[in-house]
């Protein structure tokens, strides 16, 4: 879904994400002078708040009223928005424990600065859009994404700078309810920043965002119907509230569980070895839980919901990138996609019933499952194919070539957040190919460190930045931020987005890691969705997860200035808005893109 509104020059796009909103703003060159950034105003459920920035004015700049306070002052009415498109997540510096769901409208504003002094929002120039903010439901598919933000200055207002998403020495499991901290947070009756307790729960809560609510109402259902029963590929294992919904469901013989067992899957005291005792322990058959890997790996990461009944039939399955790990959820960037469909939902259960046994798992890439394009495109359903590795190499070369080609023939755009993009891939060639070039908006993460390429100002290239090894000591005014050393990747993802503003958009995502040598050694499973709202989905998470790691990464890279980061004021502003008008320069082209 997108909104768009235009008044006098000023142009406006709403485009509908996962429980988030990416603004596109747009105005006429002609009033540019004396330009200064955008103010942002929201309202929904009889609330009205300001987008925030981080940054403020210098203190020469005299502002069109006095803010109430300082935290006042770092709202965009005062601190203006100096970039052309922003996304905007509820909750993510208002933190509450249950944002709003439903009608947001936006008002923005473009500003101004004469003599000196930051003049009063111009109602004439103030264009209002209203989208639906929620959590992504379209027919029968729900994509969901984890925040991935333990990184950050919102991470840090919320619950400090210290990592703690368990108890020292906690077990499998643990009570996630139990006070994990303090932190100063605002308080709005008081206006002062107080100590404030929080759990485990809360920061749980907080980084697994939309994909977290999909994996624990997935199995809430199953545990609240006992006409139900479970079937789950899982890789790595380690989530204690996962864990404890699983166990309950093995207590009642309603869950079969086919678990990696990759060299590190089987250390003596890892977690899914204890969780494997524990399992054993308490379900009602040993064969209710399987240990196997295919060639290389079992790498799926998918719950199927079955009917308890001798026809076993498969009504809904959940899918995706996310481990059911506190890394996979509460460190990595992640996405889950549930289907509500029996149609689609089969397909997965014959795929668990396909690899349920070392016989089976041994054939799994001679069978007709490993071969097939499962095409969908019911009424409740986006147009797309289903693949389930491992698959032949005959095979593999022969969707490679598709997917390939797709990449190298966009027509206006391609955005990714692939894990690692380095492996032998013609996809993963073919991307960065496409980032070197510039003939379509590019922009791209990963979590090599390797080849980045960074912005350029006067150059349409694309960019390639990375999720690890990011700066963490920032400049003033923003606040150092936790660094996670030792907790695998930052992002996780597995998706390509080709087109989004074209006529055929299309994603590649869930657990294939897009590699050649994994697609005919792991079992995993590849989805194609051509369908442009969840396109768009994918398309504004990558957008999110560029935004937020390229100034880290750029302060790796460039010393960072010891005096205080400050807006540009009108005599500065061709600094920042300059390049978004040179149609040589990438930011041009992400301009005019998402004014298509």
């Amino acid at each position: 879904m997108e909104k768009f509104a235009s008044k006098k020059g000023v142009s406006v796009y709403a485009y509908k994400g996962d429980a988030m909103t990416l603004l596109a703003f747009d105005l006429d060159k002609n009033k540019t002078k004396r330009f200064v950034g955008f103010t942002i105003k929201v309202s929904a459920d009889n609330r009205t708040f300001y987008i925030y920035n981080k940054m403020k004015f210098k203190k020469e700049i005299k502002l069109h009223r006095k803010p109430a306070n300082a935290n006042a002052q770092l709202s965009s009415e005062f601190s203006p928005i100096q970039k052309f498109r922003w996304i905007h997540v509820p909750s993510t510096i208002h933190y509450i424990d249950n944002p709003y769901f439903g009608d947001y409208t936006y008002a923005v504003t473009p500003r101004y600065i004469e003599d000196g002094k930051l003049l009063p929002p111009d109602e004439e120039l103030t264009v209002n859009v209203t989208i639906d903010v929620a959590p992504f439901k379209d027919g029968d598919i729900t994509v969901g994404f984890t925040r991935s933000f333990i990184s950050s200055q919102a991470f840090g207002y919320h619950f400090g700078n210290k990592l703690n998403l368990k108890p020292k020495d906690a077990g499998l499991t643990f009570n996630i309810k139990a006070q994990a901290g303090m932190a100063k947070r605002f308080n709005r009756e008081t206006g002062k920043n107080e100590n404030t307790p929080f759990t485990y729960e809360e920061i749980h809560q907080y980084l697994g965002w939309q994909a977290r609510d999909r994996v624990m109402e997935f199995l809430d259902e199953v545990l609240d119907d006992n006409t139900l029963k479970l079937d789950v590929f899982a890789y790595d294992l380690n989530e204690p509230t996962i864990i404890e919904k699983l166990l309950e469901l093995a207590k009642q013989g309603r869950v079969r569980i086919l678990l990696d067992n990759y060299p590190n899957h089987i250390k003596p005291d890892c977690a899914e070895m204890l969780f494997d005792a524990a399992f054993r322990e308490i379900a009602h058959s040993e064969d209710d839980i399987y240990r196997g890997k295919y060639g290389s790996q079992a790498h799926s990461k998918v719950f199927i919901q079955r009917k308890k009944n001798a026809a076993a039939k498969a009504v809904k399955v959940l899918t995706g990138s996310t481990n059911f790990t506190t890394n996979g959820l509460y460190i990595n960037a992640n996405h889950t996609i549930v289907f509500n469909n029996n149609k689609v939902a089969q397909v997965y259960a014959d795929s668990f019933d396909a690899s349920f046994s070392v016989e089976n798992m041994a054939a799994f890439k001679k069978s007709a499952i490993a071969s097939t394009d499962y095409n969908f495109n019911d009424a409740a359903l986006p147009d797309m194919t289903i693949r389930f590795s491992p698959h032949p190499k005959k095979y593999v070369d022969g969707f490679f070539k598709q997917i390939t080609d797709k990449i190298l023939n966009a027509e206006s755009d391609v955005l990714f957040a692939v894990m690692l993009d380095e492996s032998k891939s013609d996809i993963l060639a073919a991307l960065h190919q496409q980032v070197k070039a510039e003939d379509v908006f590019t922009s791209g993460i990963t979590d090599v460190r390797n080849g980045m390429q960074l912005y350029k100002p006067g150059r349409k290239t694309g960019i390639r930045i990375s999720g690890i090894s990011i700066a963490t000591k920032l400049p003033k005014p923003f606040n150092d931020i936790i660094k996670v050393p030792g907790l695998g990747h930052n992002i996780h993802h597995k998706f390509v987005v080709v087109d989004f503003k074209g006529e055929n958009p299309v994603v590649y995502c869930g657990s294939s890691n897009l590699a050649y040598n994994p697609e005919q050694q792991n079992g995993d499973n590849l989805l194609e969705i051509r369908d442009k709202d969840v396109v768009t989905a994918f398309a504004i998470e990558a957008i999110r997860l560029v935004d937020h790691f390229s100034w880290l990464n750029r302060l790796v890279q460039e010393e960072a200035s010891e005096d205080e980061m400050t807006l540009y004021d009108d005599s500065e502003a061709k600094k920042w808005f300059k390049k978004y008008y040179n149609p040589n320069d990438l930011k041009f082209l992400e301009r005019t893109l998402l004014m298509k």
